[in-house]
């Protein structure tokens, strides 16, 4: 029998890259699957990819009344979830003085605030199944800050401390856990004017010589929403080619 056979996950900026990736494997498992996002058009061209498997949910996570909505439909449709991933995030590049009041509030709104919410929403559903599983997406910024991205820094350092946080408050029940990739070649970087070969020549910074891609992420996410797993939580696992030990 496949691992996941017939259960329920939802994956957050699931149309794409860190997120479609966990979604492939989640599928090529025998899970059932729904993918969110905010584009209804690339929902749809990963649902197509996925199979009869998955459905998808336009959402904005940021958004409490939205959030409530997928939690209602998620409920009349399963019943029961049996992990969630919060991936969905955004990473716009500015120090300080460049990072006006609009682009934080936004960075925490995605990547700090739309966690919580989806979390608080889904716990209900979290907590009829058997053995649920929480991951959160971070990364290595929230421990390792760089220059001229004081607003991602911030939110993902956050979201590590939100996660061993609800660790705590939701054991033995639910299991929470975070993933800190370093650099990996997803489409994120896009909205920042980087090309997929900058990106890629960002693996000399690496110690193991290259930038991860969205599978090398998406396996450490699946072992932590299975049983394989199910004697950690609250743990912030760097995923990063070495970068922490630098």
């Amino acid at each position: 029998m496949s691992e996941f056979k017939d259960l329920k996950f939802l994956v957050t900026g699931g149309s794409s890259g860190i997120g479609l990736s966990v979604a492939q494997f989640l599928c090529r498992g025998d899970a059932l699957v729904c993918i969110v996002g905010r584009r209804q058009e690339a929902l749809d061209e990963a649902v197509a990819d996925l199979g009869e498997r998955a459905w998808s949910c336009r959402c904005d996570i940021a958004d409490a009344a939205q959030v409530g909505s997928l939690a209602e439909m998620v409920a009349a449709r399963w019943g029961s979830l049996d992990g969630l991933v919060n991936n969905a995030g955004i990473a716009p590049m500015a120090d300080l003085e460049g990072t006006q009041v609009e682009m934080w509030d936004e960075t925490f709104a995605v990547n700090a605030r739309g966690p919580y919410l989806m979390t608080r929403a889904l716990l209900p559903l979290l907590r009829a199944a058997q053995t649920p599983s929480v991951v959160n997406v971070s990364s290595t910024l929230a421990e390792k800050a760089i220059p001229g991205m004081v607003a991602y820094n911030s939110a993902k350092a956050a979201l590590n401390q939100f996660t061993r946080s609800v660790a705590l408050e939701l054991a033995p029940k639910v299991r929470v856990n975070a993933v800190m990739p370093a650099v990996v070649d997803t489409p994120i970087h896009l909205g920042r004017g980087m090309s997929s070969a900058q990106v890629k020549g960002m693996g000399r910074i690496h110690p193991l010589g290259r930038v991860g891609t969205p599978e090398d992420v998406a396996e450490l996410v699946c072992f932590l929403l299975s049983g394989r797993s199910s004697w950690i939580t609250g743990a912030i696992l760097p995923i990063d080619g070495g970068m922490m030990a630098t």
